[in-house]
C-alpha cells in the first residue's frame, strides 16, 4: 500500500544527502498546477523582524543583537532556540525568558505590518481558487493576534505554528510543510511556499515544494536563492509575476523587483 506522506518523506530525507546550499528535493516531473500557497509568517507575509529584534534584545538584556547579527544568526529560528543561545549562563532559563518575551511581544503587536502588496495577492489567489495557509516557526497565539490586528484572520484555511504539539521537527526540517500539505490533502508538488529565511527556504525545498523567496538581509547573498526549486525572488508582492502561481511550469518575469527562475530543470 502507499506510505503516508509524512512517513514517505521522512524516509526520503533520511536517505538523501542534502547540502545546505543546494537543499532542493523539488522534482519538476512531479509538479502540477498550483493548488495552494503556503506562507511563512515573519519576513514573508508580515514584516516584523525589527519588532522581534528589539523585543529579544530587551528580554535578554543585551546589545549584541544588532540588525546584522539578528538577520544572520537568528532569523528563521524558533524563539526558544534563540533565547537559549543568547541568554546569560547564570541567568533565567530559556523557558522563563520566553514568558517575558510573550508579554513584551503583546505590547508590540501593533508595530507589525503586512508585506506590501499582500491584499492584492490574496485577492488574486482567491479568484484563481488557490488555497492559502500559514507555516511558521512562531507561536499560534502571536500569529493569530497579528492576523486579527491586520484584518487577515479569515484569509487562511490552516495555520501550522511552531508550538503546535504535532510539530516535532522545525525548519529547516521539511516536517512543517509536509504536515501542511497532508492536512490540506495535497501533494507537495501542488504547493508553492513563500519564504524569506534560508532555514525556511530549505524546509520547503526539502519537502519537495517550489519556493518564492522574499529578499531580505538574511538571504540576499545566500546561494540557496539559485536553487532550481526557487521559482522567483521578490522584494514584495507587487513584484510577483502571477504566472508563477497561476500555472506550472512557469517563469517569473525579470524586473518589477522580481528575479525569475525557470522550473524546467529539477535538482539532483
Amino acid at each position: 500500500g502507499r506510505l503516508p506522506l509524512l512517513r514517505y518523506a521522512s524516509i526520503l530525507v533520511a536517505l538523501r544527502s542534502v547540502r545546505a546550499s543546494s537543499a532542493s528535493a523539488f522534482d519538476n516531473s512531479r509538479a502540477g498546477p498550483v493548488k495552494a500557497v503556503l506562507f511563512d509568517f515573519d519576513g514573508s507575509l508580515v514584516q516584523s523582524e525589527e519588532v522581534h529584534r528589539l523585543s529579544f534584545s530587551k528580554v535578554l538584556e543585551t546589545d549584541a543583537l544588532d540588525p546584522d547579527t539578528w538577520y544572520t544568526k537568528c532569523v528563521g529560528k524558533r524563539p526558544l532556540m534563540i533565547l537559549d543561545e543568547w541568554r546569560k549562563p547564570d541567568g533565567p532559563t530559556a523557558e522563563e525568558l520566553h514568558e517575558k518575551l510573550k508579554a513584551d511581544h503583546m505590547d508590540r503587536y501593533d508595530e507589525v505590518v503586512a508585506t506590501v502588496g499582500h491584499e492584492a495577492l490574496l485577492q488574486d489567489l482567491r479568484k484563481a481558487n488557490v488555497r492559502t495557509a500559514i507555516v511558521s516557526s512562531g507561536t499560534r497565539h502571536y500569529i493569530s493576534r497579528v492576523l486579527a490586528n491586520l484584518g487577515m484572520d479569515d484569509r487562511f484555511e490552516l495555520i501550522i505554528a511552531g508550538d503546535d504539539a504535532d510539530v516535532t521537527q522545525h525548519k529547516p526540517h521539511p516536517q512543517p510543510y509536509l504536515l501542511a500539505a497532508e492536512r490540506m490533502e495535497l501533494q507537495p508538488g501542488q504547493c508553492i511556499a513563500i519564504e524569506d529565511s534560508p532555514a525556511g527556504i530549505t524546509s520547503a525545498l526539502r519537502a519537495g515544494m517550489r519556493v518564492i523567496a522574499v529578499r531580505n538581509p538574511a538571504n540576499c547573498n545566500d546561494p540557496i536563492l539559485e536553487d532550481p526549486g526557487v521559482v522567483a525572488v521578490v522584494d514584495d508582492f507587487h513584484g510577483l509575476d502571477r504566472a508563477v502561481i497561476a500555472c506550472a511550469p512557469a517563469v517569473a518575469s525579470a524586473g518589477s523587483g522580481s528575479q525569475g527562475h525557470s522550473t524546467s530543470s529539477s535538482s539532483s
